[in-house]
């Protein structure tokens, strides 16, 4: 091989590796747009590799916690406990040509002394690739199990030991083999098939606490295919794709068995005006099939011809802008992503998307989201980074225990708008990040808006002062005519003697409606010796609503040390 060659051929991968890294920037920045909007989590060390091939963080954190409304409960029923906990968080990555695959989460051991309870919250997740041929054939592997919040009016708290009974455990996986071939001419074909199921344990929960088991477990199988052309007269490129789903969601001691299918067909096209502006559209239809004893939705209007149309910018080597305006599942909607880097410090994130979801599809993330994403982190770290293996793991899960959202009832379409501003400074990092949701399960609607911020202050070598604060707001509307005709939608037991519906019913839309909640954490840690350090924080939340038995405000207290490995 001459000189020539071998220098085209290193050129080349460092191009493959700067548009691997390019893409999960771009998937990265729109999943922690989400994922950072919830419930506080532990903060995780950056993953780097120790070796060639094999990389990992780790830390144990023995804590206590008072909590003056451990329940989160409407005054006067508040009730405080002392919460003796142990954190373990770890994460690591290993590497090897033929895999690479990343875990990482945490485990919460936790003994609430007043109540005499012991339980464990586990928020963990993994994801892998197996390269079985190099841009040819890939597996694609995901799971998660996580302990997240129940209902729509799920009580959030930045103590995750508060309201324990509200939660259940999800726990989830997916294997996708698929071919993905990059031609000489630019042109790609990728085919796909995925396979996933998602278990819901919530035989405890105090939400629904007249069922053993109210929500469905549900599986999924999916395919997908598409071409996407080389660049035809320089300027235009096409991509055709095809899509299936069947989702069958059963399991629930009352709920139905529901069987949902979609076929999806679509046409892609981008034109290059310029380098740096292209006009951009796509035009498809979709079939859609909801087969459930219960009309949910008329599927004649959710099936049908769908577009968008809209530009695309470049203004920059680490900037880009899509932004698209069009009408699907028979409402008008907005598809953007924004990606700009404001300084060499300041970068920020932003799109908008219209999705319809079972719940596999909810919790395990779509196609694009998913295509090489690993071996891109992989790519990073080798390159020098020192990455959050939480953001990759969270990207292929979509952890609902880390977003402004909890597990409950129903498929539906929903609207999504998120944004996000994240710096970087010497001593100083933070970040702000905003989202929209508006769901539409056919029964009930739910309109959701959270606000997330928190910094972290290198006050000294030793000390290092952090705080966090979050908003969320929900607007939660019920159809009582269809929770009448079918009480057991809504956790009702009918068979129950002397069950009346419609007062049932009414007394749960009463219940139903808009509520606030407000947080926020301040906190310091100080390191006493190299990987040991004590920190001490406070933390308060508060639910503002109309509706006063939804209302609730806690107070917690927490100290407690770290040994980092």
């Amino acid at each position: 091989m001459s000189i020539r060659s071998i220098l085209k051929e290193r050129r080349q991968r460092r191009m493959n590796r700067r548009r691997r890294a390019l893409f999960l920037l771009m998937t990265v920045s729109g999943g922690v747009a989400s994922a950072a909007l919830g419930q506080a989590t532990a903060p995780q060390a950056p993953l780097r590799f120790k070796t060639d091939y094999l990389g990992y963080a780790a830390s144990v954190s023995p804590r206590l916690t008072y909590t003056d409304n451990v329940d989160l409960a409407p005054s006067p029923f508040e009730r405080d406990d002392l919460i003796a906990s142990t954190l373990f968080s770890a994460s690591a990555i290993y590497s090897r040509r033929r895999f690479t695959g990343i875990i990482g989460g945490d485990l919460d051991f936790s003994y609430l002394t007043q109540a005499n309870d012991f339980r464990v919250n586990q928020n963990i997740g993994g994801v892998g690739t197996v390269t079985l041929k190099e841009n040819w054939l890939y597996i694609d592997v995901a799971g998660q199990s996580t302990r997240q919040l129940l209902g729509d009016n799920a009580r959030f708290s930045i103590n995750q030991n508060a309201a324990r009974g509200q939660r259940a455990d999800v726990n989830s996986y997916s294997v996708s083999p698929f071919l993905f071939h990059r031609f000489a001419d630019q042109s790609a074909v990728e085919a796909r098939y995925r396979f996933s199921q998602v278990f819901i344990r919530d035989r405890n929960s105090d939400v629904n606490p007249g069922f053993d088991d109210f929500l469905n477990d549900s599986r999924a199988q999916e395919v997908f295919a598409a071409y996407e052309t080389r660049p035809i007269i320089d300027r235009l490129r096409l991509r055709a794709s095809l899509y299936g789903n069947e989702t069958i969601q059963s399991g629930s001691s009352i709920l139905p068995r529901i069987k949902y299918r979609q076929g999806t067909a679509q046409l892609e096209g981008e034109y290059a005006l310029t380098r740096q502006v292209s006009l951009l559209g796509a035009v498809g239809y979709d079939e859609i099939d909801t087969d459930t004893p219960v009309p949910f939705f008329d599927d004649d209007r959710l099936s049908g011809v769908f577009w968008r149309a809209g530009v695309g910018l470049r203004p920059g080597r680490r900037s880009q802008l899509r932004l698209l305006y069009g009408r699907r599942y028979d409402e008008d909607y907005i598809d953007a992503a924004l990606t700009y880097q404001v300084s060499p410090r300041v970068t920020a994130v932003a799109g908008a998307s219209r999705l319809f979801q079972t719940r596999t599809q909810g919790v395990a993330s779509q196609f694009r989201d998913r295509t090489l994403q690993t071996l891109a982190f992989a790519d990073r770290l080798r390159e020098g980074e020192t990455l959050p293996a939480r953001d990759v793991i969270a990207i292929a899960n979509r952890i609902g225990g880390e977003r402004f959202e909890a597990q409950t009832l129903g498929i539906g379409a929903t609207d999504v708008a998120y944004g996000g501003l994240n710096a970087v400074f010497d001593r100083t990092t933070a970040s702000v990040n905003v989202i929209y949701e508006d769901s539409d399960f056919g029964f009930r609607d739910i309109q959701t808006v959270g606000v997330a911020a928190t910094a972290t202050r290198q006050m000294t070598r030793r000390l290092r002062a952090y705080a966090d604060g979050f908003y969320r707001r929900a607007d939660t509307g019920v159809d009582t005519a269809t929770c009448a005709a079918s009480p057991f939608l809504f956790g009702f037991n009918s068979t129950v003697p002397g069950f009346d519906a419609a007062q049932s019913c009414g007394d749960f839309a009463a219940l139903s409606g808009v509520t606030n909640t407000i947080g926020g954490r301040v906190g310091a840690a100080y390191t006493v010796y190299r990987n040991v350090s004590l920190f001490g924080e406070y933390a308060h939340t508060t639910r503002f609503s109309p509706i006063e038995p939804l209302e609730y405000q806690e107070n917690a207290v927490t100290v407690g040390v770290t040994l980092d490995f």
